[in-house]
């Protein structure tokens, strides 16, 4: 490590430390613009092996109040758009992008490109309702509509957590000594559903998610998401940072390492789970950064702290991002109310009453 790089990650970990925690709750609320309209407030990421034998899932969830009303789930006329590069470089791959109208039909639309320029479309591919199957060319199915929330976490938990933090100090007791109240319960929130053949697939792909909505005749990204609780856990009240998270791609955002790094060496530091948290913060920047979610076309998904391969509906995301940050085994003591099912669309449809 270059004199430059040290001074720096030393300088960034004394500025965190001095910083409180935000709550960590999945994606909800990132951006203001989020904060303003929910239809846009991306929530949730999944992508796993699809209920069909050579197809893949991928599922986007958004809206944590969705509402029944004309455009009360996602917003008319902005474009929600599930990027899936076959290379590490992110020059091949697609881009499916929808845009919804005030009564929620949808047109679906497919770019040869997973990184295309904000606002790029591509091809038409075909239509839908909202709360009914799709069925497109080439074998692809989409479904959206409004679902149980399946996100799961220990509120009462976090909120301890925040305040050790801030004062320095992490007691692993915290996950045990009060009972856990999942805030997500009785939740509903819009989904995205998409499940594409492998065929169209690498072996190997990278996933990110993003909304954008035009302004005269610009369009501007709105929000970024990939890992679950990138933003909460490791950017936490940092708005500058999450601001430009939520304007980033993967190819542009190396710079977010260093931050990364300090957040998790300043976690690890009061947990005393490592003899040296620095290196401990850059091997996990290394994991999580570019954040995108890598996963082996055709193999069960499984997001932990050891390794991500995509994220399956039962994986205790916040489990395993608590154990990369504080740097050792961390359980939230959270039941998985198991909102989700082996079938397409996955998740559970709700009603609005």
């Amino acid at each position: 490590m270059n004199l430059h790089k040290h001074n720096l990650k030393l300088v960034l970990l004394a500025t965190t430390l001095t910083c409180s925690t935000a709550a960590l709750a999945s994606h909800h609320f990132e951006s203001a613009a989020a904060l303003q309209d929910p239809t846009i407030n991306q929530l949730d990421n999944y992508v796993f092996q699809s209920s069909r034998p050579n197809a893949t899932a991928f599922i986007m969830d958004i809206n944590n109040s969705p509402k029944d009303a004309p455009g009360g789930v996602f917003k008319p006329g902005a474009l929600y758009n599930i990027h899936i590069a076959d290379d590490a470089k992110f020059k091949a791959g697609h881009t499916f992008s929808l845009m919804f109208d005030e009564k929620g039909n949808y047109t679906v639309y497919e770019l040869a490109s997973p990184n295309a320029p904000v606002g790029s479309k591509g091809k038409e591919i075909g239509k839908g309702e909202l709360n009914k199957k799709a069925e497109l060319a080439d074998g692809i199915q989409l479904w959206a509509g409004v679902v149980k929330d399946p996100f799961f976490g220990n509120s009462p938990g976090l909120h301890i957590l925040r305040q050790q933090l801030s004062e320095g100090t992490y007691d692993p007791k915290i996950w045990t000594s009060v009972k856990g109240k999942n805030i997500f319960v009785g939740r509903k929130s819009g989904a995205i559903v998409l499940d594409v053949p492998n065929k169209m697939l690498g072996k190997t792909i990278k996933v990110f998610m993003t909304t954008a909505v035009q302004k005269d005749s610009s369009w501007k990204q709105v929000q970024y998401s990939a890992i679950p609780l990138f933003s909460h856990s490791m950017l936490f009240e940092n708005e500058a940072l999450k601001a430009e998270h939520d304007q980033s791609r993967p190819d542009n955002s190396q710079d977010m390492k260093n931050f990364v790094s300090a957040r998790t060496a300043r976690a690890s530091t009061f947990a005393h789970s490592q003899k040296e948290p620095q290196v401990y913060g850059d091997k996990v920047a290394d994991m999580l950064v570019p954040d995108v979610l890598t996963y082996n076309v055709g193999t069960p998904a499984k997001f932990s702290a050891a390794s991500i391969n995509g994220r399956s509906l039962s994986d205790d995301a916040m489990s395993e991002m608590l154990t990369l940050l504080l740097g050792q085994p961390t359980d939230q003591n959270i039941t998985d109310q198991k909102l989700y099912t082996k079938d397409f669309p996955y998740l559970m449809p709700a009603s609005f009453k």
